[in-house]
């Protein structure tokens, strides 16, 4: 069999896509007419709730632990099971980024921009970059109305986001998958409205 038609067939029986079969599948140029750019702000209230999850997470890891050891829950352990949990770390950074979102796109890059922090990516372009565990490979763009950002690490869950906005436009929709890992995979939408609010900026340091 060719090299190349094994490496297609490689990419399509892939549950979890590799790098250069994810890059293909992702263009550096949007659908016509999408834009996700503009001031963002989270609403609670349509978003998932993200403690419901954690708690799902700590349930689970609740049942393995006991599993292993062959004794009963116990729910009031005094560590908590996730405290060295890789997906846990996942969602906690990605958690810490805070309520608002600023979006900006122009010719070869788009920008989330948090206030506290900034993430830039270049549209179809594939990119080691550190990764719960150590390093993993990154690959973003477009994907027809929704830019997608994914991550596959060597030592740790992969991850992968999705930005698009809602059928009426109104609301930019997150939509984050985490794992499978030392955990089953877990999934979190959060739900963003248009905003006047200026987001909050991390104060300069002597660093």
């Amino acid at each position: 069999m060719p090299a190349n038609h094994a490496a297609k067939v490689l990419c399509l029986l892939l549950a979890v896509p590799l790098a250069g079969c994810a890059g293909r599948q992702l263009a550096a140029e949007p659908a016509p007419g999408t834009s996700l750019a503009g001031a963002w702000k989270l609403n609670p209230a349509t978003s998932d709730d993200p403690q419901k999850v954690i708690e799902r997470m700590r349930a689970e890891a609740i049942q393995r632990m006991s599993r292993q050891t062959q004794q009963a829950p116990e729910p009031n352990r005094h560590l908590d099971p996730l405290r060295n949990s890789q997906m846990m770390h996942v969602l906690a950074a990605a958690l810490a980024r805070g309520d608002f979102l600023t979006v900006k796109s122009s010719a070869g890059e788009v920008v989330f921009d948090y206030g506290t922090s900034v993430r830039s990516f270049t549209p179809g372009v594939h990119s080691v970059v550190s990764a719960e565990g150590g390093v993993g490979d990154q690959v973003s763009g477009w994907r027809g109305h929704e830019y997608v950002i994914t991550v596959r690490a060597q030592m740790g869950p992969n991850i992968a986001e999705q930005y698009s906005l809602s059928p009426d436009g109104r609301h930019l929709i997150e939509k984050l998958s985490i794992g499978p890992a030392e955990l089953p995979a877990v999934n979190l939408t959060r739900v963003y409205d248009p905003t006047s609010e200026a987001a909050p900026r991390q104060r300069p340091t002597n660093d």
